[in-house]
């Protein structure tokens, strides 16, 4: 497993510091701040997975993907108004960031994201949190998302990977056993964000009164976001 992690680490090196048209799911490592690349660094030099998540075309506009990711909290919201999923996406009650969110899932899965570096068409996030892995148990790891938004003749490609380190030690030890589930659960998890903004993008694409109305009053959705939302999308 290390020899995955030392082999993958150093393409991604190669990659970011390349002349040549770069990988674009490589990290580019001499792009982060000097708090953000270790932890960055951390997930690479351990890999138990790497993970491609299945591209997807939005049928919307990037200002409208961008202003959903850049505001999940609310965009968990509406999702949740709506019966569209049941996850709480949260920022810090007493000190919010507005590059990190939490995420709860009822399967039993915690997750902390932090937004490390935001480009025109790139984001990438570094998380932490447990997975419930069934027989195998409680799974703590930390993963690099990197995240693609492209416009393109009207709609806007998606794709992602995710860089995966499994943290407890007893679960490391496991981890080339049961790498397919790994891979099945991140897989399934780690892309409900991208699948939530890309719903809500396209609704409000069609009927951005209809989410504003919807979802106006909801205790699940920040009432400044919403008048946000309404004030950039809503027609007048």
């Amino acid at each position: 497993m290390r020899t995955l992690a030392a082999s993958v680490g150093l393409s991604l090196a190669a990659a970011a510091c390349s002349a040549v048209q770069a990988d674009p799911h490589a990290v580019p490592l001499d792009a982060l701040s000097e708090n953000q690349r270790p932890r960055v660094e951390h997930v690479l030099a351990d890999l138990a997975a790497v993970v491609p998540l299945e591209a997807s075309a939005v049928k919307s506009r990037l200002d409208v993907y961008d202003f959903l990711l850049d505001e999940m909290p609310f965009t968990g919201g509406v999702v949740r108004e709506l019966n569209r999923g049941n996850w709480d996406i949260f920022r810090d009650r007493e000190k919010p960031d507005r590059n990190v969110f939490y995420v709860l899932d009822p399967d039993g899965i915690s997750l902390r994201f932090e937004l490390v570096l935001r480009e025109a068409t790139r984001r990438i996030y570094v998380s932490k949190g447990h997975f419930q892995m069934g027989l195998f148990g409680t799974l703590v790891g930390s993963t690099v998302v990197v995240l693609r938004t492209v416009p393109r003749d009207g709609v806007v490609e998606t794709d992602a990977v995710v860089y995966v380190r499994v943290e407890n030690v007893a679960a490391a030890s496991l981890a080339k056993g049961f790498r397919p589930i790994l891979e099945s659960k991140v897989r399934d998890k780690s892309g409900y964000f991208i699948r939530a903004a890309k719903w809500v993008a396209e609704e409000t694409a069609v009927r951005p009164d209809w989410i504003h109305l919807q979802v106006n009053g909801s205790r699940h959705v920040d009432a400044a976001v919403l008048e946000e939302y309404r004030k950039r999308f809503v027609p007048k």
